[in-house]
């Protein structure tokens, strides 16, 4: 693996091992309008074998399982899975099955999956083309892909603004694209790309920062920039103040690709 790979590698096992915990009472990563858009996109049906790519701490998963035969969820790190087992056992769930792996070299046959979905992870991937294109090699012909995830604007200055932003926030983040460039990614996989879709997801500051694992000298200076943000930057991501905190937005995608 090259070093620049394996080091973002493991700084994504070492972020997300930290904050696990969090995730798990996270109501933004369990119900959004984003997870409601991938349900409807991808149409899982009671015969499906469903892949969950980066399921984090399972609430995609979950939600595929109640519309579907059987669930694979997969997660590069150990921390996010035994999180996501115990939710699983909590609620009660018999067709989910969990596994430790790479989405850019999926353990698993060609083919073997009706639908492949992955939730606000593709930002994390050092290789997104290559992650895509095993989304579509073990999706059946025929089979569905989807992909939600925070996007970057196509205004290429306020896409590296937006980067930028997440870099400081979270040093395993690796990069936000366009609604454009996810699209031509599918397309290159082979996949004939079924719908596009784009929300906004509200965040808060403080929430935002804390789920990044920031420590306090580095929040106060990264919200500064916010604060001090151009007004062009200020319109595209919402940025107001709001009590004592800030409020803002970041754009969203979710895509749906059809294997050829």
């Amino acid at each position: 693996m090259h070093d620049d790979t394996h080091a973002t590698k493991k700084a994504v096992q070492s972020q997300f091992g930290r904050q696990a915990g969090w995730y798990t009472v996270s109501a933004r990563h369990e119900q959004s309008p984003g997870l409601e858009i991938l349900t409807r996109l991808a149409a899982p049906a009671p015969t499906d074998r469903v892949l969950d790519v980066a399921t984090g701490t399972g609430f995609t998963a979950f939600a595929m399982a109640a519309r579907s035969r059987s669930v694979v969820a997969l997660d590069f790190t150990a921390g996010m899975v035994r999180e996501a087992r115990g939710l699983r056992d909590e609620r009660g769930l018999k067709n989910v099955a969990f596994s430790l792996g790479d989405a850019e070299a999926l353990p698993f046959r060609d083919g073997v999956f009706d639908l492949v979905v992955c939730r606000y992870a593709s930002h994390h991937f050092p290789n997104l083309p290559r992650a895509i294109a095993e989304m579509a090699r073990v999706a059946r012909r025929g089979g569905r892909v989807v992909i939600e995830d925070t996007c970057a604007p196509e205004a290429p200055a306020l896409d590296d603004l937006m980067n930028r932003w997440e870099v400081q926030r979270d040093r395993s983040h690796v990069r936000n694209i366009p609604p454009s460039r996810l699209r031509a990614l599918f397309e290159s996989a082979g996949l004939c790309v079924g719908a596009v879709e784009t929300t906004a997801i509200p965040q808060h500051f403080v929430e935002w920062a804390r789920r990044g694992g920031m420590t306090e000298a580095d929040t106060a200076a990264l919200r500064a920039e916010f604060e001090h943000a151009s007004p062009a930057a200020r319109a595209e991501f919402q940025i107001r103040p709001e009590n004592d905190d800030l409020a803002f937005a970041w754009g969203e995608a979710v895509v749906l690709g059809v294997k050829r």
